[in-house]
């Protein structure tokens, strides 16, 4: 069952969910239907217990209807009903969280009941979504709602016409509003394939940024900024964005704040990328904001690959204890697959930068090699750092061999990022054993190397064998 309509419902809620749902079944309309409230139980309990792939339909039948015999056309209308029952119950859940599309369905419902108490209760209503789209959506549902009430009830004809204006002006913003959330993410695909940007979409863009009634709108003079930083790539223009950001943080919903914030991370890392090492101070106190602002407790945000960026910009700043907090504060609260891992080869890492090479062996030892690429690939990387510092030459050679082997056999990795490791592996061996005399040769070697990863480090290495 996990896999059929019903059982990916089952299979993806949380166990909170579930027991919210059964609230639902067991006391609402519903409750009167005994063989709806038994196929629930049935469902809810094997996704409890993580065991939908152990239910089939006649298992589920036979626990619905105990007395009869097995009737597929039976149980598929008994699922149907049900799917009907979790339908109600997840439009009543977000009309609590104020959804605006649930908000939408009961615009509608009075407006076509015509029911007039009703119409200017919610045209009265201050209630406003904190998403962005969301709001300029509402604003737009508002304005027809205000519309039609003054088309059904109002014999004031310049109410009718100003209603009208007000409707085209709602319909206007909310489309260029959605323009602009479209338009950011054609210019990163722009960016990322090295494509030309569609000339008609660039000229709506400066007739929108044009437009001086935005002005007034945080959230389009903040797109607008987004837009120019991806134009112009500048660093004036990051800051001015960072900084309208930040001045309106709070105005924003969690979906808004990360979606910004991504974009000032992808201009800091490309900056680093690119040598400008005072990124690596600006990037931290990003994070230093982030953590000011409540980011990393957003549910589902933090995630391994974040923690491991996280940890890396601490540790270029020296700051050990510092990723150590981070990783012990954060780390345990994530619900993500290879947790463990990710906190001993992050600890791995800290202690390797600290000079702790025995301890950070006992942490690598602790991480599972075999669930994720990169934790597996990552982690023989420093595993022979950490030989080449202990000097270890029989497990260093031996780790040099298998390594070999394990990305040639890789069929996950993309071969340019083969030949990185490839020429790692390659002059970290070399390093080992060169001598003073060749040391300058090799080192030029390596700075003339234009794919190679831990270049830094090796450069680092070779420098102690010239001194």
């Amino acid at each position: 069952m996990k896999h059929s309509i019903i059982g990916e419902i089952y299979s993806n809620w949380t166990k909170t969910e579930l027991k919210k749902l059964n609230k639902f079944i067991t006391t609402s309309q519903w409750s009167r239907s005994e063989t709806i409230v038994q196929c629930h139980q049935c469902l809810a309990s094997y996704a409890t217990k993580n065991k939908l792939e152990d239910l089939n339909k006649e298992i589920l039948f036979q626990l619905t209807y105990p007395t009869d015999d097995y009737n597929d056309s039976k149980l598929r209308f008994t699922l149907n009903r049900l799917l009907e029952a979790i339908k109600e119950f997840v439009l009543l859940e977000e009309n609590e969280k104020k959804n605006i599309h649930s908000e939408k369905i009961w615009m509608d419902f009075i407006q076509y009941k015509r029911l007039k108490k009703n119409i200017l209760l919610n045209i009265e209503n201050d209630y406003e979504p904190q998403n962005s789209q969301n709001k300029l959506l509402h604003h737009y549902f508002k304005s027809v709602l205000k519309g039609n009430y003054m088309f059904s009830f109002s014999s004031n004809v310049e109410e009718k016409y100003n209603s009208l204006i007000e409707m085209t002006k709602k319909a206007e913003e909310f489309s260029d509003f959605v323009f602009l959330r479209q338009y950011v993410l054609a210019l990163t695909f722009y960016t990322k394939y090295n494509s030309s940007e569609n000339q008609e979409a660039l000229v709506r863009y400066h007739a929108i940024k044009g437009n001086i009634q935005y002005d007034l709108y945080i959230e389009f003079q903040t797109y607008i900024s987004l837009i120019e930083m991806l134009h112009n790539q500048t660093i004036e223009s990051y800051y001015a964005y960072k900084n309208l950001i930040f001045e309106s943080f709070q105005k924003w919903d969690n979906e808004d704040k990360i979606h910004f914030i991504s974009y000032l991370l992808n201009f800091t890392s490309s900056q680093i990328n690119q040598g400008n090492i005072n990124f690596i101070e600006e990037q931290s106190s990003l994070y230093d904001q982030f953590e000011s602002n409540g980011i990393f407790n957003i549910p589902g945000y933090l995630s391994g690959s974040k923690i491991n960026n996280v940890v890396f910009i601490y540790l270029k700043k020296k700051e050990y204890a510092k990723a150590e907090e981070f990783i012990n504060r954060y780390l345990g609260t994530l619900l993500i697959e290879n947790a463990e891992s990710c906190r001993h080869f992050n600890l791995a890492r800290i202690r390797f930068e600290n000079s702790k090479y025995k301890e950070s062996l006992r942490e690598l030892l602790q991480v599972d090699f075999g669930r994720d690429a990169f934790y597996s690939i990552n982690s023989k990387v420093l595993l022979l750092k950490n030989y080449y510092e202990l000097k270890e030459s029989d497990a260093f050679a031996s780790l040099i061999t298998s390594f070999k082997e394990f990305i040639k056999k890789n069929k996950i990795i993309s071969e340019s990022h083969k030949i990185s490791i490839m020429n790692y592996i390659k002059m970290v061996d070399k390093v080992y054993a060169v001598t003073s005399g060749k040391a300058k040769k090799l080192e030029e070697e390596i700075k003339n190397h234009s794919q190679i990863i831990e270049k830094n480090w090796l450069l680092e290495k070779i420098a102690e064998r010239t001194r």
